[in-house]
């Protein structure tokens, strides 16, 4: 790619003669296969990469030889892999501003290199954008550090890694049969009462955390030079300043000091693994240890490895890939796209040349930007959810920081930009007509309109097979899965209490009848009374005999048995009355019950539009698409889920009604749909062809008939967000 080898204000700086701090220290490091120099300055813990090329032009710097010289001298050995002159202003201006160079700047010097003080802007305007992670620093921590790492000494070893490995697969060996227990658990977390100890809980985490981080990093030889409280989303949080660790020679070691604080919070829920397996149900011991571990495992995980926010598995990520600096170089590679291939700046130099270095920052940058707006969108919602106010106050900011400003300084570029002098008015008219295009799109052309909802198959007809009598199970005839026809045995059951009382009544009876014949030839009005107990007690031994018969299960209707549990696990166990233990249903009759909140069902069935078009996705098969249409819609909201698949607990998306420990009551009236499904049947036992079944949850998109524009549909999807979130 050809580049302006020189540069109109190379004058101002070619005759000065600046050189390296005397303190600053260099590491060479192994990127990629290629050798960097990191350039560190431990007064202000400012790091700096130069490639070999660079770091041979910094290296000539001695405060004797002129900025001139030493770039003729680099010219000389390097040839066309030589920075330009522009390029050696650029790294000039940005080792001066990070304090890492001496130089007497003459007064016209001084604002040329100063072009790079836009990293001392972007400092503090990533503090006014980053209002939810503001950090301040309180004290240094060296001193502690140094007293606790020879007590931590034996465990920051092989030895101690090997050990945390094994307590790990101990601890997940535990674990693993109970996990379906601590899923269904996880509602404690969000409990009131749970709060005040979930903070407690979370702060202490986290001080282990960070100090797993610093002992580490210490350990390893760096330093550790502040310990503050990082505002997280107004929250407190410990940090510890680890970068010196960016100065490791080795990634290795670069990769422990970043999992760190992972590897110590993930050894203490390994003890809240056990304590919670052995503490008492309902005691406070089994609530704190479940806290300790969500917290130290699931939640540091999610976050703490998430390598699309800027904490620990960010820097993991850069140093696995061998690409420091991910975030903000997958974000100046997008902008030379756009430069290069928009705008016709074939000048514009590259972040990288090598083709996989591109691939992973392109993808990179697509994926963080997008993660970052939804993450930033999420925190909103559930600051504005607990403080409304300061919600919008957020909201407000964020738009003006994450939109506003950034539009602002894009304008300024595109109109003051020097490196734009011949392609300005391609750029201009390029964005010009990418923005009219992109408003056209999403704010004047209308575009179908679409609703989700999810639902669940059920049969049209279906009966539950409910016991009628007390009893112990002695024979299963049945399984789930099999087809019966009405009046087919299903299980049966024995009651001795019954069958005793039987007898008892049988030969209370057969006393009365000998007592009856004799008073019949006797005395009539006695006789009159043991008929009147001979009738009452044909009656009871009636409805003992019918209790007795109801012992034996019978199917009500055709159809299919339909399960929760294993039916042969009934054997021996003792039923009570009322107790479902399965359904028969019709798989030839299936349709589909969708739930739809207030909002959507007001726009769905709105007087002046009609669903043009119900599209249906079976779980386990979502790549096939099955045409619908409505049966029916009730107009009135029900509070009761039809299938508890629909709601949190289950893995549905219908927020419950925590008060229930059923987990069957909605938070917000549902209104009930009922869907046509088609009749889908494999032909072939291989067939892929999509079968729905009793319980399986659907996904449904209705089609309005009336088109939106896209803008209209942003923001009536957004107004509905913050009425469910919000209650507004």
């Amino acid at each position: 790619m050809d580049r302006p080898t020189f540069s109109q204000s190379w004058s101002r700086v070619s005759r000065l003669t600046p050189t390296l701090r005397s303190h600053v220290q260099i590491t060479r490091q192994m990127f990629r296969g290629e050798p960097w120099y990191v350039v560190h300055d431990p007064v202000s813990n400012n790091f700096f990469r130069l490639n070999p090329v660079a770091y041979h032009l910094v290296g000539l710097l001695d405060a004797k030889r002129s900025v001139d010289e030493v770039w003729r001298m680099t010219l000389e050995r390097y040839g066309d892999m030589s920075p330009t002159q522009n390029e050696v202003i650029g790294l000039l201006g940005q080792l001066n501003e990070s304090n890492l160079l001496r130089v007497d700047l003459p007064s016209d010097a001084e604002p040329l290199l100063r072009r790079q003080r836009q990293r001392q802007v972007k400092h503090w305007g990533g503090q006014a954008m980053s209002l939810l992670f503001i950090r301040i620093p309180i004290f240094n921590p060296d001193w502690l550090l140094r007293w606790l790492v020879p007590l931590f000494r034996p465990l920051l070893s092989t030895t101690g890694l090997i050990l945390w490995a094994a307590w790990m697969g101990y601890v997940i060996w535990q674990f693993l049969p109970k996990l379906r227990e601590f899923i269904n658990d996880a509602q404690s977390v969000l409990s009131p009462t749970n709060w005040g100890w979930m903070i407690v809980l979370f702060i202490t985490t986290k001080v282990i955390h960070e100090l797993g981080h610093g002992l580490i990093c210490k350990r390893m030889g760096g330093v550790v030079p502040e310990v503050g409280i990082m505002m997280l989303v107004l929250f407190p949080v410990p940090y510890v300043d680890a970068t010196s660790s960016w100065n490791f020679t080795t990634k290795w070691r670069r990769l422990l000091v970043g999992a760190g604080g992972m590897i110590f919070e993930l050894a203490v829920a390994g003890i809240g693994v056990l304590v919670w397996l052995h503490a008492e149900p309902g005691s406070l011991a089994k609530q704190l240890s479940y806290n300790v571990v969500f917290m130290a495992s699931v939640a540091t995980i999610l976050f703490n490895a998430n390598p699309l926010l800027k904490f620990d598995g960010y820097y993991m990520l850069s140093d696995v890939l061998e690409v420091p600096n991910l975030y903000d170089r997958s974000r100046k590679y997008l902008q030379w796209l756009i430069q290069r291939y928009v705008y016709g700046m074939s000048n514009a130099m590259p972040v990288s040349s090598h083709f996989g270095e591109k691939f992973l920052l392109f993808n990179y940058g697509i994926a963080s930007n997008i993660y970052k707006v939804f993450i930033l969108f999420g925190i909103i919602l559930f600051v504005s959810g607990q403080l409304y106010t300061l919600g919008l106050v957020l909201a407000g900011w964020s738009l003006i920081a994450w939109a506003i400003v950034p539009l602002c300084k894009f304008g300024y570029w595109l109109a003051t930009n020097p490196a734009l002098h011949e392609h300005r008015l391609r750029a201009v008219l390029t964005t010009s007509i990418f923005t009219a295009a992109l408003l056209g799109t999403i704010g004047a052309i209308p575009m179908p309109d679409r609703h989700r909802a999810v639902g669940i198959v059920e049969s049209v007809k279906r009966v539950d097979v409910a016991i009628r009598t007390d009893g112990f199970v002695t024979e299963v005839r049945v399984e789930a899965g099999q087809t019966v026809r009405a009046g087919d045995v299903l299980l049966v059951a024995d009651s001795h209490e019954l069958r005793a009382g039987r007898d008892e009544l049988r030969a209370r009876l057969k006393g009365l009848e000998s007592a009856r014949r004799q008073a019949l030839t006797e005395d009539l009005v006695q006789m009159q009374g043991i008929q009147a107990q001979i009738i009452a007690i044909d009656e009871e031994l009636h409805e003992v005999e019918q209790r007795i018969e109801d012992l034996v299960l019978r199917a009500p209707q055709d159809g299919t048995v339909i399960s929760k549990i294993i039916m042969t696990q009934l054997l021996g166990q003792y039923i009570t009355r009322g107790q479902v233990v399965a359904q028969i249903v019709d798989l030839d009759q299936l349709r589909v019950t969708a739930l739809v909140d207030q909002a959507r069902n007001s726009a769905m069935f709105d007087k002046q539009n009609n669903i043009e078009g119900v599209e249906l996705r079976t779980a386990g098969f979502l790549g096939q698409t099955l045409p619908s249409h409505l049966i029916q819609a009730f107009p009135s909201g029900r509070s009761n889920l039809p299938h508890p698949a629909l709601g949190y607990a289950g893995g549905g998306s219908i927020a419950l009604n925590p008060d229930d420990p059923e987990g069957q009551t909605t938070m917000q009236p549902q209104f009930e749909l009922w869907l046509e499904l088609p009749h889908q049947r494999p032909e072939k036992a291989n067939d892929n062809t999509a079968v729905a079944y009793p319980g399986q949850r659907v996904y449904v998109r209705f089609t309005l008939e009336k088109r939106v524009p896209w803008i209209n549909q942003w923001i009536r999807k957004l107004r509905q967000v913050f009425r469910e979130r919000l209650a507004v």
